[in-house]
């Protein structure tokens, strides 16, 4: 039925929404720590190379001192092979660690820097070549300020945007003296590559998980819609589950105009074979009818034990003559075959038939109520028939 399908739907978009909605909220603070770790990891590992820097440079402190004192307009003051050699090394860790600068500079006033090695390709347009002034940070002033350790965090600068930054003095030792300061800088693209590929990873595992999560509580939810509809002795639907599809199919036959056919059976003399063979027996004979109509139904139609004795099949989009072709089918096989189960054999049993046809203006009852009559005038004719109602009539 139509109704039927998009009642699943609808609970199986609630149920999304719902998981997804309790997964998401773990997930965003997930990615949030996450991020935070990213962020401080970066700060860690630009503070290590900034001290793994000021460290080298700090072996061959004298050269270097050189370097730095010397006016940029005075290359014969320092050694050009030194500062070359030195550029290059700088070049090899950059690209190494993955840093987008590394450089060192020296203090010039209280509000500018000069730059003194640059690890960009001089002919890059990043290249700050050696005495290049620039405005001091308040976070370099920290660095040339501080006697000994790394600073480091994120920064604006006017002239490379945001930088995850670290600055590592560089001290000699022997005067104790702070020459200058080494910089490195990561963008926080490289922080953004991380998560891009952390969001993949939790995105994925979030919708793997929900999904999960849908797909159990929906097949937990069919386990008990099918308890609950279904007859525990003959595995038939139940009369409460029958009321809700007939009057879902009076419904969709009053827009659509297309007919419908319901069937109710009654097992003749029901209590004289409890009386004579007993309940347990009664209740096997219950299962083997319910099995042959099983078996005389087509795929569409809907079997449902109605009471303690009766039954009933729901038939879409079927005339009341089809319809009388199914319940002689039914008749027919039982009394070909008998019931078809072991111990069962020598019981001889019939039944009575009714048979209604939805008109347009009947509502559920009025169906139920033909269909019921129809079956007690097979009764009243000597059992063992079958009656189409005159309900059009």
């Amino acid at each position: 039925m139509k109704k039927l399908l998009k009642n699943k739907v609808y609970t199986f978009t609630v149920v999304l929404l719902f998981i997804g909605t309790i997964f998401s909220v773990p997930a965003f603070f997930l990615y949030q720590n996450i991020e935070a770790m990213v962020l401080k990891e970066t700060n860690k590992q630009a503070v290590n190379v900034a001290i793994a820097v000021s460290k080298f440079i700090e072996h061959d402190i004298d050269e270097y001192e050189k370097l730095s004192f010397a006016a940029k307009d005075s290359p014969g003051a320092y050694n050009m092979d030194y500062y070359k050699k030195m550029s290059g090394i700088l070049r090899e860790i950059k690209v190494e660690t993955g840093a987008k600068f590394i450089y060192t500079e020296k203090w010039i006033s209280t509000d500018k820097v000069a730059y003194v090695l640059d690890a960009e390709d001089p002919s890059s347009k990043d290249y700050s070549p050696f005495g290049f002034e620039e405005s001091i940070s308040d976070l370099e002033k920290t660095g040339f300020e501080k006697e000994d350790g790394a600073v480091s965090g994120t920064f604006e600068y006017e002239r490379w945007n945001k930088l995850i930054s670290a600055f590592e003095p560089i001290k000699n030792r022997e005067t104790g003296k702070t020459v200058g300061l080494v910089g490195v800088d990561f963008s926080p693209i490289y922080v953004d590559r991380v998560m891009t590929r952390i969001r993949f990873l939790i995105i994925t595992g979030l919708l793997g998980a929900i999904l999960l999560a849908c797909f159990v509580i929906n097949v937990l939810l069919a386990i008990r819609n099918k308890s609950v509809n279904t007859d525990y002795m003959t595995g038939m639907y139940n009369k409460r589950y029958f009321d809700t599809c007939i009057k879902t199919a009076v419904r969709e036959a009053s827009k659509s105009g297309r007919p419908f056919s319901l069937i109710i059976i009654d097992i003749d003399d029901f209590k004289d074979i409890n009386d004579r063979f007993g309940h347990l027996t009664g209740d096997e004979v219950l299962k083997a009818i319910a099995a042959s109509i099983k078996k005389c139904t087509r795929n569409d139609d809907l079997c449902f034990r109605y009471g303690g004795d009766e039954f009933v099949v729901l038939l879409p989009t079927t005339i009341k003559k089809h319809a009388g072709t199914i319940g002689k089918r039914i008749q027919s096989r039982l009394f070909s075959n008998g019931l078809e189960k072991e111990g069962l054999s020598d019981i001889k049993i019939s039944l009575s038939i009714g048979i209604a046809q939805w008109e347009p203006g009947m509502n559920a009852y009025d169906l139920t109520e033909w269909a019921d009559r129809a079956m007690y005038t097979s009764k009243n004719k000597g059992k063992n028939q079958m009656t189409l109602s005159d309900s059009e009539g």
